[in-house]
């Protein structure tokens, strides 16, 4: 399900780009009360700060509990085994019929919420929205007189004696139908040598002796005969006839008494059926709380906070923590980032047996640029900063150290040709229209441009991309671009940012061979990924090093530091 709020603050390309789906992925609740939870999840909108607040806190709280390893434990099992009653309490609601095994989930449903409270009350954990149900008293309607017990049977229940006779008569008659049967057999077994199977057959051949006498026996019926056997039927008794009989009786009357009982049932609970489905709802949130918080535990999240939800809050995740939240006030509106990862790109690097730089960053409102090399990470410096603004604003932990930031009202990112294929545009038509759908629509948003004008020609495309920093410079937007045009860095405002790039003496690594997947690997040893500030003209240029490095022919680079050279002078 996805939410208007939802709709408006990205679409779906924004989403994509970020890799939402596969960070979403990683939040994983227990129950399905808290995966409904989990897909009714909305960004929070900056006039929200008391509901991102009060997610926050709870959030800080769980997580704060889960140091007890055995607690946290008890938990997780509790809430996963909550079954989704939902639609049996609007049918209670409704005063509908329910059947005995609904009755049995009832049950189920009120057992782990009472342990889920008892649970949080060991931990002193309170929240505003839990629905404190007298979980005692309605288990109690479902429970035999004596201790408390999970299971369910309406014939236990206080008040049901007519129920319990007629079961117990029930059993009587099947006692005497298994008696009847039992003595046919052994009747059979005395004639024979044999009994019937369980289908009640029993097969002769054909030159059996006793055959004669066992058509003429009252215990069996001839089913069937061929050349080479014969098959007889164990025949049903007139004693048995009249206790079969007797058996479908009390089966009816004991329908009837069930159906009345359970609707008893229903009578009972349909006064409470609006409470219990808050309290179910209740249960999700806790669920997808504590997925929050397991989360926060595998990123090491340790501070968010934000400076337009009014009295700005530090929320510490750290276990270390010995407060909530402490006073933090942004007077000039800037988003700090201290040791931020992306996670998907982050295992990706991890994976290769590489070492990821975490992000580091400071961005005053209006608009930043990022300059650096091919391969140097400028992508990842979007990815990673447009992903952790959605995932506070969802209340979510955020995978940093520290993370300071300002609500907005949208995020839009435009990656270059993302869009071509499905427009039938050109890859320049596709990003200018894409850019100009997120710089026209309405809300103060943070803007993630990744190479603008890349794919039409240079002069034009520096010129573009100069002309759109400057307007992105009046409006009340936030944006971050990647560039490699340096004619961008001179825009008079814009805060300067650049990729550190290849480290000194990494060329010689990175050219000890032309095998490309071993090139890659050292070239990810060799490129420091971290975010340094710039200044105007400080453009990066290690293209024709890093073109070196993939084998292309000598001839070729010597010609391109022959054109560098009279454009710009001597060039490594």
């Amino acid at each position: 399900m996805t939410s208007q709020a939802g709709m408006a603050f990205w679409d779906d390309t924004t989403k994509e780009l970020l890799g939402w789906p596969e960070v979403l992925a990683m939040l994983q609740p227990l129950s399905k009360a808290g995966l409904r939870a989990k897909r009714e999840m909305r960004p929070l909108l900056p006039h929200e700060r008391m509901l991102w607040q009060e997610r926050m806190d709870d959030l800080c709280a769980v997580r704060a509990a889960l140091d007890e390893a055995a607690w946290a434990k008890e938990l997780a099992d509790g809430l996963r085994a909550v079954p989704e009653i939902g639609a049996l309490l609007q049918l209670i609601g409704q005063g509908a019929s329910l059947r005995q095994v609904d009755f049995f989930e009832v049950k189920q449903f009120l057992w782990q919420g009472f342990a889920v409270e008892r649970l949080l009350s060991e931990r002193g954990l309170s929240f505003p929205w839990w629905e404190r149900l007298a979980w005692e008293e309605l288990l109690r309607k479902l429970n035999p007189p004596g201790d408390l017990v999970p299971s369910f049977a309406l014939a236990e229940l206080t008040g049901d004696a007519g129920l319990v006779r007629l079961r117990k008569e029930l059993a009587l008659l099947d006692e005497a139908i298994f008696a009847e049967k039992k003595a046919q057999g052994d009747r059979l077994r005395e004639r024979y040598g044999r009994k019937p199977g369980k289908d009640g057959q029993l097969i002769f051949d054909k030159l059996d002796g006793a055959l004669g006498a066992v058509k003429q026996d009252g215990d069996l019926v001839l089913l069937q005969e061929t050349m080479f056997e014969a098959v007889f039927q164990a025949a049903e008794s007139a004693q048995m006839t009249v206790l079969l009989q007797q058996r479908e009786t009390k089966l009816a009357e004991i329908e009837d008494q069930e159906t009345a009982a359970l609707q008893s049932l229903v009578e009972a609970f349909r006064p409470h059926a609006g409470a219990m489905l808050n309290a179910l709802e209740a249960l999700g949130r806790l669920d997808l709380t504590l997925a929050k918080a397991t989360l926060a535990v595998k990123w090491a999240s340790q501070a968010m906070s934000t400076d337009s939800f009014g009295a700005a809050s530090d929320v510490l995740l750290d276990a270390d923590a010995e407060h909530a939240a402490s006073a933090w006030q942004n007077a000039d509106g800037s988003w700090l980032l201290e040791g931020g990862f992306h996670p998907v790109a982050r295992r990706a690097v991890e994976e290769r047996g590489g070492d990821f730089t975490p992000l580091s960053l400071e961005l005053t409102s209006g608009t930043g640029l990022i300059t650096g090399p091919n391969m140097g990470g400028k992508t990842v410096v979007l990815k990673t900063l447009g992903l952790l603004q959605a995932l506070a604003q969802h209340a979510m932990p955020v995978p940093a150290r520290v993370f300071h930031f300002q609500p907005v009202e949208r995020i839009g990112m435009s990656g270059g040709d993302e869009q071509s294929l499905q427009s039938g545009l050109s890859s320049f038509g596709a990003e200018m229209q894409r850019i100009a759908a997120l710089v026209n629509a309405q809300g103060r948003a943070l803007l993630l441009l990744d190479e603008v004008a890349r794919t039409t020609n240079p002069e034009e495309g520096e010129a573009l991309a100069i002309g759109l920093a400057s307007y992105l410079l009046t409006t009340g937007h936030i944006a971050l671009f990647a560039s490699h045009f340096p004619g961008v860095t001179a825009v008079p405002g814009i805060q300067l940012f650049r990729v550190a790039g290849l480290k000194s003496g990494a060329l010689d690594l990175l050219t000890q061979t032309n095998a490309p997947d071993d090139v890659l690997h050292r070239l990810h040893s060799a490129m420091d990924y971290t975010l340094l500030k710039s200044r105007p003209g400080d453009v990066p240029k290690d293209a024709v090093r890093l073109a070196e490095c993939f084998g292309l022919p000598q001839a070729v680079l010597e010609q391109t530091r022959a054109v560098l050279q009279r454009k710009e002078g001597p060039t490594t």
